[in-house]
């Protein structure tokens, strides 16, 4: 059945390409990767965007692979995708690059809905490896201004809530008592969301 609509996926109406693109990530088959990959750098983020979904749901190292890449493209709401369906796949091939994102230099510039949707992810794979990644992050002095790391600091401690082992509630309690208030802040609002889940 692909090769029904693979000839269209060329085609100059974006909303035809998009279209395309979800029927092949319902699909699910090894052969729609090359098609739905040649769509990841198509000029309308729409496309783009169900590219994302697509890999996500038909999963696998190659989805995860094509994943990673789209975590640097110039669309906010593609990165974020990209990096909610690499949380939602749980493996943690998908873990290390994510980390890498949210330690680099640049993330605190990012805009919040960015950062949430990274740390949000991160917790999704639920590995203790994430946890001194979180907690070094968590516990880190601000050198940029207060907001930014207060963003940085809730996503931190929302990811170890969300992926509740021990060590990652562990990390919790004992910053609800830190002398920082943007610390403690951070760790009792984890806590609160995390007892309601």
């Amino acid at each position: 059945a692909i090769e029904l609509f693979t000839p269209f996926i060329d085609d100059r109406r974006w909303f035809l390409v998009r279209n395309i693109v979800y029927i092949l990530g319902r699909i699910g088959k090894d052969q729609s990767f090359p098609y739905i990959q040649k769509t990841l750098n198509h000029e309308e983020p729409r496309v783009r965007r169900e590219a994302i979904q697509a890999l996500g749901l038909i999963g696998g190292s190659r989805a995860t692979g094509l994943l990673v890449k789209s975590l640097n493209d110039n669309d906010v709401r593609i990165r974020c995708l990209a990096a909610i369906n690499l949380g939602k796949g749980g493996k943690k091939t998908g873990l290390i690059p994510l980390l890498e994102v949210v330690q680099s230099k640049d993330f605190y510039k990012r805009e919040p809905t960015e950062i949430k949707a990274f740390f949000g992810a991160v917790g999704m794979v639920g590995s203790n490896e994430a946890v001194p990644v979180l907690q070094q992050l968590l516990e880190r002095k601000s050198w940029f201004g207060r907001g930014k790391t207060d963003e940085i600091r809730i996503g931190a401690a929302g990811a170890l809530a969300t992926i509740g082992t021990p060590d990652a509630k562990a990390i919790l309690e004992e910053g609800k008592n830190s002398k920082d208030e943007t610390i403690r802040d951070a760790c009792l609002q984890a806590l609160k969301g995390s007892s309601r889940g």
